[in-house]
């Protein structure tokens, strides 16, 4: 299994690229690195072409996934299937890098359903019929099967709920006193509390 950061969005509303914001003297990609780190995975970040000078500059280019290119795929679904098609029998591990708030011992829950059950294509935390697709684990035999119908052109949206709707899922409930571990922060004013 691969931990991916996925730092390639557009990063339109906070009008900076949020990977590269610090908090608490950490960039948030760190962060989150850290974070997939306590899995014991070897862990990348997943970024667009206009990202990789940079992200080089920090992480070194080993550790970076530069988009493939995919007519009409953005967002989180073109970074997810980027480091697929570069580690085609891994499974994935993601988290985003906006999930500032994200807490270690959630992780170790997704990947203890991971090792529980190994009957599923993937493993997300819900809440409210409400799937959280950033903070899951991709099984590489999934993933396989989103590359399937988008070559068959039979994948209708891009967004990550519309693929996790493709596939077997395990759906973990968010506990009441966790759900506020799932936000992600797209604006300035989003993060001024956290200052």
């Amino acid at each position: 299994m691969l931990g991916i950061i996925l730092c390639g969005g557009q990063s339109l509303r906070m009008g900076t690229d949020k990977g590269l914001l610090c908090h608490q003297n950490k960039l948030w990609a760190q962060i989150a690195y850290d974070k997939l780190s306590t899995m014991n995975l070897s862990v990348q970040f997943s970024v667009n072409p206009l990202q990789q000078e940079t992200y080089t500059d920090y992480f070194g280019k080993e550790n970076l996934i530069v988009d493939h290119h995919f007519s009409d795929v953005k967002g989180p679904l073109l970074g997810v299937l980027s480091a697929h098609l570069s580690n085609p029998d891994e499974d994935l591990f993601l988290l985003a890098c906006d999930m500032l708030m994200m807490e270690t011992h959630l992780l170790q829950q997704l990947m203890q359903a991971f090792k529980t059950d190994d009957g599923f294509d993937a493993y997300v935390f819900s809440k409210d019929a409400q799937q959280e697709p950033l903070c899951g684990i991709y099984k590489a035999q999934g993933l396989k099967k989103i590359i399937e119908l988008f070559n068959r052109r039979g994948l209708g949206r891009h967004s990550m709920k519309y693929v996790l709707s493709k596939l077997h899922v395990c759906e973990i409930a968010i506990a009441d006193e966790d759900s506020h571990y799932f936000g992600n922060f797209n604006s300035k004013e989003e993060i001024n509390d956290l200052k």
